[in-house]
């Protein structure tokens, strides 16, 4: 398994996780506009990425995967927060222990951050027992958001 950047060239095949994962796992509440996937995919190509990140997974068939990024300072953590907004792989992928090797991939990367963040809907147990596996525990904030 290879974890990089994404590339121009990645745009298709990436469009197509990121759709899936919006309108065919229970991930999401609401399918994505390709407008707002544009734009991401834009911002993460920037050779600075200030505040986004989006990595592909490789595996053995080739792209796999995909992990999207979003960067805060918490004054509560005490420092950098890194929130793994989306993770995705596709049915092929699962059960590989593909996940497990992004977050260990992530805390390396990011050794400096204070606090790992992600979120999940209540339908995604396969992936709320990975996280808890991993450590992650809830965090008793209510989520409130303004568009």
């Amino acid at each position: 398994m290879n974890i990089r950047d994404i590339k121009p060239q990645d745009r298709e095949i990436v469009w197509g996780m990121v759709n899936n994962f919006y309108t065919g796992t229970g991930a999401c509440l609401h399918p994505l506009e390709r407008e707002n996937f544009e734009k991401t995919f834009v911002e993460c190509l920037k050779e600075e990425k200030t505040y986004a990140r989006m990595l592909v997974i490789e595996g053995e068939d080739g792209l796999c995967g995909y992990c999207i990024l979003a960067f805060t300072w918490s004054n509560e953590a005490g420092g950098m927060v890194v929130w793994v907004e989306e993770l995705y792989f596709t049915d092929q992928a699962r059960g590989k222990g593909y996940g497990k090797k992004v977050f260990q991939w992530l805390e390396k990367e990011y050794s400096g951050a204070k606090r790992f963040r992600l979120e999940a809907t209540a339908e995604n147990q396969g992936a709320i027992k990975l996280y808890q596996r991993l450590g992650y525990q809830e965090f008793d904030y209510y989520q409130m958001i303004k568009e």
